[in-house]
């Protein structure tokens, strides 16, 4: 089985690749978290800010980190269902079959996992320190990543890809092989019992973090709770994703008629049909805008507050951002279209089969573009209720000592929603155009 799990992963390198990229970058923005927690523990009196500051990025890095990679490890495991119907038809037992594709997942998370662990380091220092005033004497600590963080962000990315794909991995072993190849996208799912349950307890969590800000009565107690803010208000979002996305995605799209293109037909069907891939294009980019956008609004709308209650502002510094948001940051910029790439293959069957049915070049690409613009517009709708909802906790807790102004501020989400538009189209349009060379013939016999 080693053997055909390394051979796998080399034939289908594209669909892995996302795995190990996004683990790379979930283990890099948490490896930051504990290397500060490691920091902290060798500091003797600082440790104690060193302790907040790294369970302040962990809390950020780890749930969106933890959602995107799941989502892209179940995409993974769903592009490869044709593959693991082939396995099956030349002798590969159904429990074997789905004993590989977890030892898949696990390699992907561990080699992800070892990668942005030897990145860590050069991301650590620099933010760490950047972070803090150039005056405080925390910015003069040496920075340490060790083994503390070795034994954690390794197994937490082989951790997170395996359970992500566990269900998926467990799907490919059953089924009729030649149902698998004849319709390679699996069907659409509900969320199952413990998915709700684990919605219960994280919404839970949440509301009892949400309670506590809202309690706060005085500047001190609100500056060091409301970071969470965007926090508490994204992850339920993030849980209840299988459930929640389809329906916001049919809710807006049902806003424009089919008739309006075939283009656009096209697109809408795809994107929601293809739930999966869908999932995994909108979880990157909503987790990271919804985290960001909502520390800069909670930022903007505490500003105006003390500014309208005459007392000094509470300021937020681009380096502060990417030290605490990083890890979101880096998700949302790469992921959507990491997503694309991995898909790629499929896609290029789809669009084969519409240049076979009559659709013409520049219906294909159309839909292309459509489909990417679908999956961004359906993340920023997420991520501004994010951000609405941030405003509004905010004003509340600071309307028990102070005059409460809401702002709604895009700051760093609005140029990263775009960056993430723009990944996602290059990614989109450039191997639709290189495909468009090809034969329709050779395209489908690739498949």
């Amino acid at each position: 089985m080693n053997r055909l799990m390394i051979a796998e992963l080399r034939s289908g390198w594209a669909a892995w690749i996302g795995v190990v990229l996004l683990g790379a970058v979930l283990a890099v923005a948490a490896g930051i978290g504990l290397s500060a927690l490691e920091t902290g523990a060798r500091a003797g009196d600082l440790q104690e800010a060193f302790n907040s500051l790294g369970g302040t990025v962990l809390l950020f890095a780890i749930p969106s980190g933890m959602a995107v990679v799941a989502a892209v490890a179940r995409l993974a495991v769903d592009l490869g269902r044709a593959s693991y119907a082939r396995w099956q038809l030349a002798g590969v037992s159904p429990s074997q079959a789905s004993s590989v594709v977890r030892l898949q997942l696990a390699a992907a998370g561990v080699i992800g996992g070892i990668i942005g662990f030897a990145a860590t380091p050069l991301a650590a220092a620099p933010l760490i320190r950047a972070g803090f005033n150039s005056q405080s004497p925390l910015s003069e600590v040496e920075i340490v990543t060790g083994a503390l963080t070795f034994v954690v962000v390794v197994p937490l990315t082989a951790a997170v890809s395996l359970i992500g794909g566990l269900r998926a991995a467990r799907g490919a072993g059953r089924g009729s092989p030649l149902a698998a190849l004849r319709e390679p996208e699996t069907s659409a799912k509900r969320m199952r019992w413990w998915r709700w349950a684990m919605l219960l307890i994280v919404s839970i969590g949440a509301a009892s973090g949400l309670a506590s800000v809202l309690g706060t009565s005085d500047r001190g107690s609100f500056m060091s709770q409301s970071v969470l803010i965007p926090v508490y208000l994204t992850v339920p979002l993030l849980a209840a994703g299988p459930a929640l996305y389809p329906l916001i995605l049919h809710a807006w799209t049902s806003i424009i008629p089919a008739s309006a293109s075939s283009s656009w037909y096209l697109a809408r069907h795809q994107a929601r049909y293809h739930l999966s891939r869908s999932t995994a294009s909108i979880t990157p980019l909503f987790a990271g805008t919804a985290l960001v956008g909502g520390l800069f609004t909670m930022a903007a709308t505490t500003n105006a507050s003390f500014l309208a209650g005459g007392q000094n502002l509470a300021t937020l510094s681009v380096p502060q951002v990417l030290l605490i948001a990083g890890g979101p940051i880096g998700l949302a910029a790469v992921g959507a279209a990491v997503v694309v790439f991995m898909s790629n293959r499929t896609q290029g069957h789809e669009q084969a089969l519409l240049r076979a049915g009559g659709a013409s070049d520049a219906t294909v690409i159309c839909s292309a573009l459509w489909q990417a613009l679908i999956h961004v517009v359906t993340a920023l709708l997420l991520a501004l209720t994010v951000m609405l909802a941030t405003a509004l906790v905010s004003i509340v807790a600071l309307s028990r000592f102070t005059l409460a102004v809401p702002v709604i501020d895009p700051g760093v989400a609005g140029p990263l929603a775009l960056i993430g538009l723009g990944l996602t189209v290059l990614a989109t349009t450039i191997p639709v155009m290189m495909r468009l060379r090809e034969p329709v013939a050779s395209r489908l016999a690739a498949i």
